[in-house]
């Protein structure tokens, strides 16, 4: 299997590209330069040309970078990172350096061109990073199926501490605490903690609202480990559920079943979508699933591919996606349930373990 620097080199000649610069100086960078290198820092700068490779970082991190890596030489930054990076890339003889368009904004990308000497040219490029990411090795399925086993045991957790007169934030800060108390680095993304009709908003923050016998709850959580997330949503119904409780819940179970049967490599992810979307709309709630079917899943929450009426790319083996179609009704409520899986040589495999096969009732 070939090294992330060599994908990069393969990636420079097929682009006519002499250097490759990831300049972490704002956060999509940082983390590019991690799964470069396989080391987190807030200041760095990693580049990469066909025959040498070089990472700069200041003092802060000089002797842990000089420890931890072994696959790029490590040279300390004396003053100040854009200039020291410019003139490495000038020492190093680059012509025509690609960066990623979508890590640097317009006004870094300008200061460094600026300081570039008139024979160099900088190329904002689309990619490579994100799409060598998209394509996880066994090593990084590993860290996935850790951090989703986090989340499963703080789900199994929450079951019994929830009790009616919580709010939602204390909820949502008990799962963060749980989480972060039983090997999580950190947590994926804020929690979506969302009781009765608040579960309506897809993307609901927590807040004062309380949960009640006889609501719903919905919770939407994911663990990190060693830089890698897991995703999460499980809608729970504090006490008997209702009669149209239960029918909302079984129609969206319903469609998740439906599509990750659709999944494997070479399938579109536009088919996916539509294969839930199909079962939705057909029980006459196509117009309260607004959202995109899954996001793929890595070193951070959202990532390339997207599971959407808006997206037609090939899933592939080692890809890891969610698959969590919903049904939001205002003043209501709304029921998601959401699983992250690995793409297999054959159709997919869950990360998650909590239950979702029927109803779930805290407190029966």
């Amino acid at each position: 299997m070939k090294s992330k620097i060599e994908k990069i080199r393969q990636y420079m000649q097929k682009e006519g590209l002499d250097g490759y610069l990831v300049f972490n100086f704002e956060s999509s960078d940082r983390v590019n330069q991690r799964y470069l290198i396989n080391f987190s820092s807030s200041l760095g700068s990693v580049l990469v040309g066909m025959d040498q490779a070089l990472f700069l970082t200041d003092s802060r991190y000089i002797d842990s970078a000089v420890e931890e890596i072994s696959a790029l030489e490590v040279k300390k930054i004396e003053s100040k990172q854009l200039e020291e990076t410019v003139d490495q890339i000038s020492e190093m003889g680059f012509k025509k350096v690609g960066i990623d368009e979508n890590s640097v904004s317009v006004g870094t990308f300008e200061d460094l061109n600026d300081a570039l000497d008139d024979a160099v040219e900088l190329v904002p490029v689309d990619g490579p990073i994100p799409d060598i990411r998209i394509c996880k090795s066994n090593q990084e399925l590993n860290l996935h199926q850790r951090a989703a086993e986090i989340a499963d045991d703080t789900f199994a957790y929450l079951m019994d501490f929830v009790e009616p007169g919580m709010t939602e934030s204390e909820v949502a800060l008990e799962s963060e605490f749980f989480m972060r108390n039983h090997g999580a680095e950190s947590i994926s993304f804020d929690p979506i903690v969302a009781a009765g009709s608040n579960s309506a908003v897809p993307h609901a923050r927590p807040g004062d609202k309380t949960v009640q016998k006889g609501e719903i709850l919905l919770i939407d959580m994911g663990a990190k480990y060693e830089g890698y997330c897991s995703d999460m949503t499980r809608t729970v119904f504090i006490g008997e559920p209702t009669e149209k409780m239960e029918e909302i819940y079984a129609i969206v179970l319903e469609a998740q079943k439906a599509g990750l049967a659709a999944l494997g490599p070479g399938v579109s992810t536009k088919e996916v979508d539509s294969k839930a979307r199909e079962i939705i709309e057909d029980h006459g709630y196509g117009d309260n699933f607004g959202h995109g079917l899954g996001h793929g899943v890595g070193l951070e929450i959202h990532e390339k591919p997207r599971l959407a009426q808006t997206e037609d790319s090939q899933l592939r083996q080692g890809m890891v996606v969610t698959v969590e179609p919903g049904i939001y009704l205002p003043e209501w409520g709304g029921v998601r349930i959401e699983d992250m899986v690995r793409i297999t040589e054959d159709g997919y495999q869950f990360f998650s373990r909590s239950p979702k096969e029927e109803v779930i009732n805290p407190l029966g």
